[in-house]
């Protein structure tokens, strides 16, 4: 199960950041991708994630939601637990195997988080170019047991179509409405232009 565990934040406060966060990238889920949310213990609460959600989607939450808690010096108040299964930020060989995210840093200029796999392999990732492999962090990869009544309790559910109207995703997936689809049919009727011009010139002379 992909999940994150928020401390020090109550489970109405989580939902309304996460939320918040949907509305953000109005155009990169699916409607029918969901979180649901269980209140593990007092100002203690489990995010379950959907399976299409990235690693890097996964981070950037986890930076959202920790940097609603700035009076918070503790780094693992916002940490996710996820099995890796693609490649946006780990290589292919990381498949399969269990990560461990939390931020490294909220501010403009010093935006990361640390990705610590279960062979407590660790890398850093700054959202531009690769991650790096950090040796010598000193972390050791621990999971905590959920309870298993987590699997039957009851759940507050949300869909990122209840959060963002689904005509409003629809239209943004249509290729008049992205600028790089329209710059892309554009790139593709250049060349075709070009080659049958090309081809008339050869034919002719």
């Amino acid at each position: 199960m992909d999940y994150i565990k928020v401390k020090c934040l109550q489970k109405d406060e989580v939902i309304g950041l996460v939320k918040e966060w949907i509305k953000l990238y109005p155009h990169s889920f699916n409607p029918e991708v969901n979180f649901w949310f269980y209140e593990l213990a007092e100002d203690q609460v489990i995010i379950g994630l959907h399976d299409d959600l990235s690693t890097l989607a996964v981070s950037l939450l986890v930076i959202y939601l920790t940097s609603a808690l700035k009076d918070s010096t503790e780094v693992d108040n916002v940490v996710a637990y996820l099995t890796v299964d693609d490649n946006e930020i780990l290589l292919k060989q990381n498949y399969g195997r269990r990560a461990k995210i939390l931020a490294k840093g909220t501010d403009d200029d010093n935006t990361g988080v640390i990705i610590l796999l279960e062979n407590n392999y660790c890398v850093d990732y700054y959202f531009r170019g690769k991650a790096h492999q950090i040796k010598n962090h000193g972390f050791v990869f621990l999971e905590p047991a959920l309870p298993e009544s987590i699997e039957n309790a009851g759940k507050d559910e949300i869909f990122v179509g209840d959060v963002v109207p689904k005509k409003k995703i629809e239209q943004s997936l249509e290729p008049d409405a992205s600028p790089w689809k329209k710059l892309m049919w554009y790139a593709i009727c250049t060349a075709v232009g070009l080659g049958i011009g090309f081809l008339l010139v050869y034919l002719y002379f």
